[in-house]
């Protein structure tokens, strides 16, 4: 839905607006993953569930919205390229957080086996998807394609068992990387009680939902201003402006010196990202959405299973190997993703 019509302003009204969203998305962002990082500190609940859960679904609100009102306004194109391109942009994220704030490799500080479970899952939700979309999802229940409804059971699964913890006695890292030294990580909710924190949580996701939607609705009207076409949209501008919860809730955690809750929140929010077909197909009423997708779309699936499966090798592998202080995986990922944008553009 539109309260308003951002086509209707000029380009640097919308650069203008698109700019103040993305601070405010920045600043609760950052404070959401203190909140997170104090709510750890309270409970017995692992990073990584914490991550995927608390984190992944609220960096996710901007997405929920844009694929809620594409799906609405019968744009499949914008929907399948927003969700399939942002699962490749968010694993680019991590190598960007590599770059800017952590001293090594970002995988040689996360060697929880939770987090190859997210990741092989990941794999699994975007092969499902991608095996659907190039079938035309034929078998539909209720009006909802089999595939998206596969989707969303396999995303319930992996939060489940990313909270059981069953499969964590089968590996463990044989060397355990020393922590980074952060001091007072907790001081600015050291007075406040849990009721306060919990608000703290919530007012910090519902900026980011506001100002997400904002970012996602100037960055549609941009892009076409600009004469881009909706698949390309979806993937660079769209999903892109979504990321930026992801980017700053990651760099907090980093900075915090929680790395697995910062690949946890990137791997949780993927997998939900690619779930949300479920909710697309719900509300979009030409057919199964998956049926719908281009090959740009598709492509941008294929992208998010490489990038993703470079930073699955970087965790099985747990190589304290750089350049320039950033992880050998983070740079193959980054030109993977760049490789792929360009290719993408001449799709178009």
């Amino acid at each position: 839905m539109r309260f308003a019509d951002f086509r209707t302003f000029s380009p640097w009204t919308n650069l203008a607006i698109f700019a103040v969203a993305a601070v405010f998305v920045w600043i609760a962002g950052t404070r959401l993953a203190a909140c997170a990082d104090a709510i750890g500190a309270r409970t017995r609940l692992s990073r990584a569930f914490l991550g995927m859960i608390l984190l992944g679904v609220a960096t996710s609100l901007p997405e929920v919205a844009t694929t809620v009102t594409g799906a609405l306004i019968g744009n499949a194109q914008l929907v399948a390229g927003n969700l399939f391109g942002g699962v490749a942009l968010q694993i680019a994220v991590l190598a960007i957080i590599d770059a800017i704030a952590v001293r090594g490799a970002l995988t040689w500080f996360t060697p929880q086996p939770v987090l190859l479970f997210q990741g092989v899952m990941l794999l699994l939700l975007l092969g499902l998807a991608l095996a659907g979309a190039a079938a035309g999802d034929p078998i539909v229940i209720a009006g909802i394609g089999l595939t998206p409804i596969l989707l969303a059971t396999g995303y319930v699964l992996t939060v489940r068992y990313s909270r059981s913890g069953d499969h964590l006695p089968r590996w463990r890292a044989n060397e355990e990387p020393e922590p980074p030294h952060v001091e007072d990580r907790h001081e600015p909710f050291a007075g406040t009680s849990n009721p306060a924190l919990y608000a703290n949580c919530a007012v910090s996701g519902a900026v980011i939902l506001a100002a997400g939607w904002g970012l996602a609705q100037t960055g549609d009207a941009l892009a076409e201003q600009t004469g881009l076409g909706s698949s390309f949209v979806g993937v660079a501008l769209v999903a892109g402006s979504t990321s930026l919860p992801e980017l700053s809730t990651g760099l907090g955690a980093v900075r915090q010196g929680n790395h697995t809750m910062a690949v946890s929140n990137i791997l949780g929010t993927n997998c939900l990202e690619v779930a949300l077909f479920f909710l697309a197909d719900l509300v979009y009423r030409g057919g199964p959405i998956l049926a719908a997708t281009d090959q740009s779309a598709r492509f941008a699936g294929a992208l998010g299973l490489v990038v993703t499966s470079i930073y699955v090798l970087g965790l099985l592998q747990r190589r304290n190997r750089t350049v320039m202080n950033m992880g050998l995986d983070s740079i193959g990922v980054l030109t993977a993703y760049v490789i792929g944008l360009v290719t993408l553009y001449g799709l178009r």
